[in-house]
């Protein structure tokens, strides 16, 4: 087995591409200038490809310098993490876990309930709970800064990533108490389609759905307003500005305060899979396994 370049070296070449220049790489990591290019120029002779492009201005990657990059940054990320790891061991811990989730997860889903029922079971373990969009957590996932994730959309996964269904939630067409569907059961997409729509840039994954069930019906969505939070999608339904649909957990939160209602949009892609992410449990750190395990054996009781 080929081992892996030296991190001296990677580190080099991620400077390198990050500063587009190997005079800045050099004086980022303290080292010569001529040093630093001696060792990425050894680099490419023992991998037996050109990792960097000159031009006038510095340096820019080639598609095997992006994609060795890409990997050189999660043995790093992994790295932190091991430290992370034998530090809380020393300290009397037993390690880390980095768990990212959607907001409509934490905000609607017993996440919260289920991380302290596992931080009574495993007092040891510290749970770093991160939250983003589906596809910034298989971002963090594949390049090593967070070890699980709970996602929601329904994308083919990336190589090395594994999934297992983690309950569902529905989105709801959320209106002001006086609209005119707001004492119906259900709101089909066309009808939802008529409405001015408010696009959420922060749950971009119900935006996209929304624009790809629009296009196989052949119809086409009414824009208002993109807003970049829920909150703000919120406040512009409360003044009359337009619809907003968000998941029925998320819904549930503003929904007092605000006097709004929930309808449910009566489509089969309205009611949505989530999904527990990561490595497969047998490579996952002793830490993030037992969460896994934790998290998918409460799913399988509800």
């Amino acid at each position: 087995m080929t081992l892996p370049p030296d991190w001296r070296s990677l580190q080099i070449l991620l400077a390198a591409i990050d500063c587009g220049s190997v005079t800045r790489a050099a004086g980022r990591c303290g080292i010569a200038v001529s040093a630093a290019a001696k060792r990425i120029q050894d680099l490419e002779a023992e991998l037996g490809v050109r990792l960097l492009d000159r031009v006038a201005r510095g340096v820019t990657p080639t598609p095997e310098g992006e994609v060795l990059a890409r990997h050189a940054r999660a043995m790093f990320a992994f790295g932190d993490r091991l430290a992370d790891d034998l530090r809380a061991v020393a300290g009397g811990g037993l390690g880390r876990v980095r768990l990212a989730a959607t907001m409509s997860v934490v905000a609607g889903h017993p996440l919260p309930q289920a991380l302290a029922a596992f931080a009574r079971a495993r007092p040891g373990i510290e749970v770093d709970l991160i939250e983003g969009t589906s596809l910034a957590i298989l971002s963090e996932l594949v390049e090593g800064r967070a070890d699980l994730g709970i996602i929601t959309i329904g994308t083919a996964l990336p190589e090395g990533l594994t999934g297992r269904p983690w309950g569902r939630d529905r989105l709801l067409a959320v209106v002001p108490a006086g609209h005119p569907i707001a004492g119906r059961e259900g709101v089909s997409l066309g009808e939802l389609l008529h409405e001015p729509l408010i696009e959420i840039i922060e749950g971009g994954a119900i935006t996209l759905l929304l624009n790809d069930m629009a296009e196989r019906a052949g119809l086409s969505p009414r824009t208002a307003f993109r807003v970049a939070t829920v909150d703000s999608a919120i406040r512009m339904v409360a003044a009359g500005q337009g619809v907003a649909v968000i998941p029925d957990g998320v819904f549930d939160i503003f929904s007092p305060a605000l006097g709004l209602v929930g309808v449910a949009i009566a489509e089969p892609w309205a009611h949505r899979r989530l999904r527990l992410v990561g490595r497969a449990p047998a490579v996952l750190p002793p830490a993030a396994r037992l969460l896994h395990d934790h998290l998918a054996g409460l799913n399988e009781m509800g």
